[in-house]
């Protein structure tokens, strides 16, 4: 029976490109970059009248949440009414007023949208 052995130098070789530690470490993931637009950003209406508006947010990877994490609020005081999916109800009083959502999940995100009320 005929041995064979490898060179010394081809072993050490095979024996580098397979120690641990020498992988080329994965790219690190991006931070999450909380994200929230609102529309729209401004309306002009009548006394009374309504007005919807809409949050977008993006969400963690693999996060889900079961309703959208946004809380609305009419900034200034007797500026209208404002409900939890964001349908606005001017005031009887014109002027100008604020909308503002803001992600509960990330309190310091928030959008405003302007109302002119005539």
């Amino acid at each position: 029976m005929l041995k064979r052995s490898l060179p010394f130098s081809t072993l050490l070789l095979a024996l580098a490109c397979t120690a641990p530690g020498d992988a080329v470490p994965a790219k690190p993931a991006e931070p999450f970059k909380p994200f929230l637009s609102l529309r729209p950003v401004a309306v002009s209406l009548a006394k009374g009248a309504t007005q919807a508006f809409q949050a977008e947010i993006n969400y963690p990877e693999g996060m889900r949440y079961m309703r959208q994490p946004v809380a609305w609020r009419v900034v200034e005081p007797e500026g209208g009414t404002i409900d939890g999916a964001g349908l606005y109800t001017a005031p009887a009083t014109a002027g100008t007023y604020h909308v503002q959502v803001k992600r509960e999940d990330f309190p310091e995100v928030s959008a405003t949208a302007t109302v002119a009320v005539k």
